[in-house]
């Protein structure tokens, strides 16, 4: 899957709940109100993150956090997405 941001902590994007959120690039549409602009199209952000990096920040902070949010760009388009999730619900 392609990473394009990691936000490490919120209380805002999973109501009650502490999350990390994980930004994929790519989007299938041109939303002019699209509150993530430089994740639509991956050639014009190719600042990365791996899966290794983001995993291995979640096994250090599995005790602290409560949830993990996936968005985008749109995730969907990731054909790794399915087992992208599993790897993180095997987690915990």
């Amino acid at each position: 899957m392609i990473i394009g941001g990691l936000q490490k902590f919120s209380l805002i994007d999973y109501p009650h709940k502490i999350s990390a959120i994980i930004f994929t690039t790519g989007c299938n549409f041109r939303c002019p109100y699209c509150h993530n602009p430089e994740l639509v199209n991956p050639k014009l952000y190719p600042e990365r993150i791996t899966e290794d990096e983001v995993f291995n920040f979640l096994k250090n902070r599995k005790e602290k956090l409560d949830a993990v949010v996936i968005t985008g760009g749109e995730p969907t388009l990731h054909k790794d997405l399915y087992q992208f999730i599993s790897k993180l619900k095997s987690m915990g």
